[in-house]
C-alpha cells in the first residue's frame, strides 16, 4: 500500500493525503476482492474515508494500446475488460507473483494474453509468455529462492 500511495503522491503532489490513501487502498485492493465481497469493501472504505472518492488515475495512452491489442486478438473492447487488463498490469508492477483466478470462460487467459500483446505493441517494452504447469516444478523453482 505504501508503494502505491508513494507513487500516487509523487505523481500528484497537490492531492490531499486522505485522497491518496483512499485511492491506493481502493485501486490496489479492488482487483483482488471477490465480487460478492465488493459491497462490503466499498462500505468499509466509505466508513474510513467519508465523502472522499477521488477518480481512478488512468493512463489513456496505454489503454489505447490495450484496445489495439484487443483488436488484433479479435476481442471486444469492453470497458470492464480493459479495466481488468489495467488492474493486472498495476498488480504486476508491484508484485512479483500474481495469480489470475475465476470460473471457466470468464476471460482469465485473454486478459493476460491481451496484456502481453499490449506490452509487445508498446514501444520500449517486450513481453514473452511461457505457460508452466506448476505441478512439474518445485516451489523454489516456481517462485525463486534466495540462499543466504
Amino acid at each position: 500500500m505504501l508503494v502505491v500511495a508513494g507513487v500516487f503522491k509523487r505523481a500528484e503532489p497537490d492531492l490531499v493525503e486522505d485522497g491518496i490513501l483512499m485511492r491506493a487502498l481502493r485501486d490496489f485492493n479492488l482487483p483482488k476482492i471477490a465480487a460478492e465481497d465488493l459491497e462490503v469493501f466499498r462500505g468499509l472504505l466509505g466508513d474510513l474515508f467519508p465523502g472522499i472518492n477521488p477518480p481512478r488515475k488512468r493512463d489513456m495512452e496505454f489503454e489505447a494500446i490495450i484496445e489495439k491489442a484487443a483488436d488484433e486478438l479479435k476481442m471486444f473492447k469492453e470497458d470492464e475488460f480493459i479495466l481488468k487488463i489495467v488492474q493486472l498490469k498495476e498488480l504486476m508492477e508491484i508484485r512479483h507473483s500474481v495469480f489470475v483466478m475465476g470460473p471457466p470462460g470468464c476471460g482469465k487467459s485473454m486478459t493476460w494474453k491481451t496484456l502481453g500483446k499490449a506490452w509487445n505493441i508498446n514501444p520500449g517494452t517486450k513481453c514473452s509468455i511461457c505457460d508452466i504447469n506448476p505441478k512439474v516444478v518445485s516451489t523454489n523453482e516456481f517462485y525463486g529462492v534466495v540462499h543466504i
